[in-house]
């Protein structure tokens, strides 16, 4: 390696003269150890790696003694399932959400697809009557869909990976009113709520957002 005295700078070259100045090039390699010109590698980190398969091994425990119990005391109830569906709920929590480096808007979206499909079963396995359909996943939808237009507003840069999360979020908010209208379920307040504020949110992100989220939103709703 040399290096030019007027530019101060170091030149990995065979010339004498610095390409910059032409400057006679100080060789200050004799003496030296080759310099190495790559970075040396650095390993994962382990403590991560092993609080992982703890977890992992405290939920197959779980999983296994619960399930256990449940068969050898059973009294009509499978409750056992419940146990599974928290301990899954609680890996794409920490795996899709905390660890995720995807953005925000997408680790809201995958909440609302995991609660919402939770809470169904839960109702389903609990022979319910409909709260899931009918008050959980409307307000669900309505928590979602404000969260997102917050974060459009508040980070205009990033508007095109937001939006399209925030028009999913809007589809899927008019899904419980699709199911009302299909006789599934009997209460229509929660989902009328749902469908109205996600219209609501459209009109004000086009009426207050930046030009670079209207056009985005003019043109994923063909306005």
């Amino acid at each position: 390696m040399k290096e030019c005295s007027q530019c101060k700078v170091k030149v990995n070259t065979p010339r004498k003269t610095c390409p910059l100045c032409g400057q006679i090039l100080i060789d200050d390699s004799k003496g030296k150890a080759e310099e190495n010109l790559y970075p040396s590698y650095e390993y994962p980190n382990k403590k991560n790696n092993t609080a992982v398969r703890i977890l992992l091994f405290l939920s197959i425990i779980s999983i296994t003694i619960s399930a256990t119990i449940n068969i050898l005391t059973f009294m009509g109830s499978y409750w056992s399932i419940y146990v599974v569906l928290g301990v899954l709920y609680g890996w794409i929590l920490l795996r899709a959400t905390i660890l995720s480096h995807q953005n925000i808007a997408g680790r809201l979206l995958l909440q609302l697809f995991t609660l919402s499909i939770i809470t169904y079963a839960i109702e389903k396995l609990a022979n319910s009557d409909g709260w899931a359909m009918e008050y959980v996943i409307p307000f669900l939808c309505i928590a979602t869909t404000f969260s997102i237009g917050v974060i459009i507003l508040i980070k205009p840069m990033r508007y095109t990976d937001y939006v399209s999360y925030l028009f999913m979020t809007i589809i899927i908010s008019w899904i419980p009113l699709i199911f009302y209208f299909t006789d599934m379920i009997k209460v229509a307040w929660p989902s009328v709520a749902a469908a109205s504020f996600s219209l609501t949110t459209v009109v004000g992100m086009i009426t207050f957002a930046d030009r670079a989220t209207k056009d985005e939103l003019k043109r994923r709703f063909h306005i």
